[in-house]
């Protein structure tokens, strides 16, 4: 008789083998159909310029280098700017703070293509140095490439790889180097409510060094920024402020699908703001809560990290899909915890859903109108809570005692081929 059995392991294997190498090349076909028909790199008259998120990045920076950096926040003057360059309308006003300006000034300097050539690809590579750093094994930086999130952040220009580099980075420096991780954390600030869960976490786990290293810094960059630009161009973020939230609340562009929090998840569902406030902020309670409760019980560092920025992407209420960048690094710290020391039952599963997140959920969101992310997240974060209330000392000894704290070490099972 011939033998039907299939080696679920083999199967799995090769699946995960050759995830990585579909994604590249559906990413590489779409962005290549993109810029040839759509794009303004070959028809100045087609739409949106290459890169198109990056270009209001590059006509703030020019506005600020002609001399008047508090015009970036007078959206007459932008849209006029992104006019004569991109023969388009700017569609939002700009929405960050004067730090963020001070970040993209050298780049108004090169001309356009040259500047998001040199963007995408610093921050990429520092990106990828991260997550390196967090789970080294060379098949680690094919799954993050093929990541999703990857894609959409390139697509669109944005600012995904930085707050990756800031926040990853500012974690790994927590405990070796209070005063560096408090620099790169504080230069999370350039997208606030990214920044937000970072001094609880930090209070909850009683890391005061780091804690008035962010501080310290963070009123420093404040300083410098003065200094550069002007004490103007604070004056009218201020004044902005305001404009800001209301643009933010009323959907922008009206693209909730490609918005991963619950606020936007109410109103792709068709809710009303006030509903969508009332369960952000039930959201805001429990990420909040979360971070508290996993960073005071002095989880291992993987752990603790990935709560917090599991946390902080629950958190915000206007994430985007280029946010999610931020969602390889728990996965990775997740998945390198497993590998390392054993996987827990379901584990593997939500890691390859998360990655998969960032494609899947908002096309799923476009064609139905409903957005599912925040109950990805939240089963993320039940990963999290399990593994440290596992790794709690009273937990840990009482296993250890009746022979319960190996886990369910499956070493050829992990979510990395081949490792």
């Amino acid at each position: 008789m011939i033998n039907l059995d299939l080696n679920w392991h083999w199967v799995r294997d090769r699946f995960l083998f050759i995830l990585p190498i579909l994604c590249l090349a559906f990413y590489l076909v779409v962005w290549v159909h993109w810029v040839v028909t759509s794009s303004s790199y070959y028809n100045p008259h087609a739409g949106r310029p290459l890169g198109g998120d990056f270009s209001y990045c590059w006509s703030a920076a020019l506005l600020a280098l002609s001399g008047e950096p508090e015009a970036v926040y007078d959206f007459s003057r932008l849209a006029a700017m992104e006019l004569a360059h991109f023969q388009v309308k700017a569609l939002l006003p700009w929405l960050y703070p004067p730090t963020y300006l001070l970040l993209v000034l050298p780049f108004g300097l090169l001309p356009y293509h040259a500047a998001l050539a040199v963007w995408l690809s610093t921050s990429l590579t520092g990106y990828l140095f991260i997550i390196r750093r967090i789970a080294p094994h060379p098949r680690v930086l094919w799954f993050t490439l093929a990541f999703p999130a990857i894609f959409m952040n390139l697509f669109y220009g944005q600012n995904g790889f930085l707050s990756g580099i800031f926040l990853g980075g500012g974690l790994l420096l927590l405990d070796r180097s209070p005063w560096g991780a408090g620099l790169l954390l504080a230069l999370l600030t350039y997208k606030p409510h990214l920044a937000v869960l970072v001094p609880v976490a930090l209070v909850a786990g009683r890391r005061w060094k780091a804690l008035l290293a962010m501080l310290a810094w963070t009123a420093a960059l404040f300083l410098a920024t003065a200094l550069a630009l002007g004490t103007q161009v604070w004056i009218a973020f201020f004044n902005h402020i305001y404009t800001a939230m209301k643009t933010l609340e009323a959907g922008g562009l009206k693209i909730f699908w490609i918005m991963s929090s619950a606020f936007a998840a109410v109103l792709l569902g068709g809710g009303g703001v006030v509903s969508a406030r009332i369960l952000q902020g039930a959201a805001m309670l429990i990420a909040a809560a979360f971070v508290v409760w996993v960073w005071r019980r002095e989880a291992a560092p993987p752990i603790r990290n990935a709560a917090l920025v599991l946390g902080i992407l629950l958190f915000i209420p206007y994430g985007y899909v280029y946010d999610l960048t931020l969602l390889a690094l728990p996965l990775a710290w997740l998945g390198w915890e497993g590998f390392t020391r054993g996987w827990l039952p379901g584990e593997k599963t939500c890691l390859l859903l998360g990655w998969l997140a960032p494609l899947v959920l908002p096309l799923l969101a476009m064609t139905t109108h409903v957005q599912i992310f925040p109950l990805v997240l939240m089963a993320l974060m039940f990963l999290v809570l399990r593994r440290t209330v596992r790794e709690s000392p009273s937990l840990t000894a009482h296993l250890e005692m009746t022979g319960q704290n190996s886990g369910n070490s499956e070493k050829e099972a992990s979510p990395f081929p081949s490792l």
